[in-house]
């Protein structure tokens, strides 16, 4: 039997013309990166964590001049990302198991990937990021809050992704045991395909 996270990124694969279509420039996420944007310098060396098809990287470069690595399980996002962003620099790989040289980062983005993630993965991935960001450099996170665990039907595919969602007091102290402060937090609403609203946080920090 195939894993969540096989399954996952199959849908996503089989999925990436809808997830694109929906998710390259929506705005309710839009407005959170230009803000972080703010934050980071020129050539500032960025990691997306999940970094899906470039969106996030591509809206950073149009605000900075940036260094941009970036990490995900789906070949054919990976594909998408290499094209939005061709000065960056793309790998197939596993964030439960990738590696970087520990505080050479200033910034780090995990936008709506810890998601697809148990909860020891998470903290196991978090902890790692944290540790590949050097001192004064800066977080960008993004999660749901408020559901049980398990598969489900998306806008974009009907195929079952698993989700995960995380209370925002459980991730600030994760990170602030790991020398993350949260400096800044946006919750806001996500209409669900039966109507009902899901809670997604955005959390900045920095790391002391």
């Amino acid at each position: 039997m195939q894993d969540k996270t096989m399954l996952t990124i199959d849908a996503y694969n089989k999925n990436i013309s809808r997830y694109t279509d929906k998710f390259m420039n929506y705005s309710p996420y839009v407005m959170h990166v230009i803000d972080f944007g703010g934050l980071l310098e020129n050539d500032y060396k960025v990691l997306d964590i999940g970094c899906g098809p470039g969106n996030v990287a591509k809206q950073l470069c149009a605000l900075k001049r940036l260094e941009i690595t970036g990490i995900d399980l789906s070949s054919e996002m990976l594909e998408i990302a290499r094209v939005n962003v061709p000065d960056g620099v793309f790998y197939l790989k596993d964030s439960r198991k990738a590696s970087f040289s520990l505080e050479y980062f200033d910034a780090v983005v995990l936008s709506f990937s810890i998601v697809h993630l148990n909860d020891d993965e998470m903290k196991e991935v978090l902890t790692n990021a944290v540790k590949w960001l050097r001192s004064g450099g800066y977080l960008y996170l993004s999660f749901m809050e408020g559901k049980q665990p398990g598969f489900e039907i998306t806008s974009f595919s009907s195929q079952p992704i698993y989700f995960n969602y995380f209370q925002e007091s459980e991730i600030e102290d994760l990170l602030k045991g790991n020398g993350i402060d949260c400096f800044r937090s946006v919750r806001q609403g996500y209409l669900e395909l039966d109507g009902s609203s899901t809670t997604e946080v955005f959390l900045f920090g920095k790391k002391r």
